[in-house]
């Protein structure tokens, strides 16, 4: 295995390579987290074994990138599964998550519960007529929800444990 490069070096080729890349193809992949995730794990690989591991192998993943969308080869599926790879070491072993997943998880749960109260007061309290309750307690549900996870997020965010 070739020796790891430092962040600065990886994220000048990266740039290199990605101008090429048609950008709604670059949508549609994980290409957008890579410098965050390279940052990361360039951080990460001083005092984690597996993080450097990964910090190689998504270096060697890169290499690739301008042939990633090329018809026959496997490039671009490999690299999916090593950032899934990624992303499960992180949360396992680090407990990191990305930035807005936090916040979409409380988000949805709130909605969720707001629109389940809000059918149960409807039915209860006002004879039946549920789409009122459903609306209203979808939007506070939401709301709630939303708040609360910016709340969880900005605590993550000053113990590093977001990226």
């Amino acid at each position: 295995m070739q020796e790891a490069l430092d962040y600065n070096e990886w994220i000048a080729i990266l740039e290199e390579k990605a101008e090429g890349l048609p950008k709604y193809q670059a949508r549609f992949s994980n290409f957008e987290v890579l410098p965050r995730l390279g940052k990361l794990l360039s951080i990460k690989s001083k005092t984690c074994t597996e993080c450097k591991m990964y910090w190689s192998k998504i270096q060697v993943a890169t290499e690739h990138l301008d042939k990633f969308f090329d018809d026959g080869n496997t490039y671009s599926r490999d690299f999916d599964l090593l950032v899934k790879e990624i992303f499960n070491h992180l949360k396992d072993h680090h407990q990191i998550r990305p930035k807005g997943f936090i916040l979409s998880m409380f988000a949805l749960s709130g909605m969720v519960l707001g629109v389940l109260l809000g059918v149960l007061i409807g039915y209860l309290f006002f004879d039946g007529v549920l789409k009122g309750g459903i609306v209203l307690g979808w939007l506070l549900g939401m709301m709630i929800g939303w708040f609360m996870g910016k709340v969880k997020e900005e605590k993550m965010r000053k113990q590093h444990l977001l990226f």
